[in-house]
């Protein structure tokens, strides 16, 4: 089994960033919804950011790397979906969509870890694995800038002077650079 390489430190990084600069601006209103909200996605954050610090104390020459990275993994896979279900106040246009995706990618990303670390390791399972994890992360990155009140320009089209929201369709073939 090929040892176990750690790229997650930069990715989780800004996980970190998006949990700081959530907590350290207000996102509107104050009402008893959006506080709930703006709670509960503070605690996903902060999630992150544990798993962020986990990953990177596994030592990667450890026999037991790739068994600890997994299940991390999959722990933060449980995190996304938790927050993925959690009731998004109308005041947050899409992010609702964005926040399904985001888990649908880090289950996506989770799985393909596993195919490629259990067993023979195999890097093009892995390298599919790192980009559904950088699509979720780039949804994330979409929600926190929402909840600051800025949509941005990536997610939206023109219409007679007005946006829309992002819909499914604008995010299946990936047309966001990555």
């Amino acid at each position: 089994m090929k040892k176990l390489k750690i790229p997650f430190k930069y990715i989780f990084s800004s996980f970190l960033l998006c949990f700081i600069l959530f907590s350290l601006t207000g996102c509107g209103r104050k009402d008893a919804k959006i506080e709930n909200y703006k709670a509960n996605m503070n605690q996903f954050f902060e999630n992150i950011r544990i798993f962020d610090s986990s990953i990177n104390a596994i030592d990667p020459n450890s026999d037991t790397a790739t068994t600890e990275l997994l299940s991390l993994l999959d722990s933060m896979n449980t995190s996304f979906s938790q927050m993925a279900s959690l009731e998004v106040p109308e005041s947050f246009p899409g992010v609702k969509d964005l926040a399904t995706q985001a888990s649908e990618y880090m289950s996506e990303a989770v799985s393909f870890y596993h195919q490629a670390y259990d067993g023979e390791y195999d890097a093009t399972l892995e390298d599919v694995a790192r980009q559904n994890y950088e699509r979720a992360n780039l949804r994330l990155q979409y929600i926190v800038s929402i909840l600051h009140g800025d949509i941005p320009e990536e997610i939206y089209t023109y219409e007679d002077d007005q946006t829309d929201n992002p819909t499914e369709d604008e995010f299946a073939e990936d047309e966001i650079s990555e």
